[in-house]
C-alpha cells in the first residue's frame, strides 16, 4: 500500500511539473487561450509551381463534370489545368468549349486569345483564331437577341 501511495504521489508531481511549459507564465482566471493569427505578422508568399501532373488531374475532373453537363465546375477545373500547363492544347480547347456552353462568349474569346498569346508558334493558332471569330459572331447574335427580347417586353408593358 505504501508503495502504491508513493507511486501515486510521484505520478501527480510529475504530471504537475510537465503541465507547466517553461517560459510561459501561469494563466490566471482559468479561461482557455485562443490561438489566432497575428494580423501584424507578415505571411510568407506561396510560390506557385506549374505541374503537368496536376494539370492532368484537373483535366480528368473537368471531363467528369463536362460529361454531366456541369459546365461551371468543368470550367473551373479547365482553368486550373491551363494555369498549371499553359501550353496544353487540350486544356484550352475544353475551357473554350465549357465557356461556350455557358454562353460566356466574351470569356471564351479571351481564352482563345490567351492560347494564341502563349503559343504563337503552335500549329493550332489558326484554329483558335477562327474559333475566336466564330465566338465573336455568336456573342453579337446573342446580344442582338437579348436586345430584341427587351424591346418586345417593353412594348408589351405599354
Amino acid at each position: 500500500m505504501r508503495a502504491f501511495l508513493t507511486f501515486l504521489a510521484l505520478f501527480l508531481i510529475a504530471g504537475f511539473l510537465l503541465a507547466q511549459t517553461p517560459g510561459e507564465p501561469p494563466r490566471k482566471g482559468g479561461k482557455p487561450v485562443l490561438i489566432r493569427d497575428d494580423p501584424n505578422e507578415k505571411k510568407a508568399e506561396e510560390v506557385f509551381t506549374p505541374s503537368l501532373h496536376t494539370a492532368a488531374q484537373c483535366m480528368i475532373v473537368g471531363d467528369f463534370y463536362s460529361k454531366r453537363s456541369n459546365w461551371k465546375a468543368a470550367e473551373a477545373r479547365y482553368r486550373e489545368a491551363v494555369k498549371n500547363a499553359p501550353t496544353l492544347l487540350e486544356a484550352h480547347e475544353k475551357l473554350v468549349k465549357s465557356l461556350e456552353k455557358q454562353k460566356l462568349f466574351a470569356e471564351a474569346v479571351t481564352a482563345c486569345d490567351e492560347f494564341i498569346r502563349l503559343n504563337p508558334s503552335s500549329k493550332e493558332t489558326a484554329k483558335f483564331r477562327d474559333k475566336a471569330a466564330d465566338l465573336q459572331i455568336k456573342e453579337r447574335k446573342e446580344h442582338k437577341e437579348q436586345k430584341e427580347t427587351q424591346n418586345q417586353s417593353a412594348a408589351e408593358k405599354r
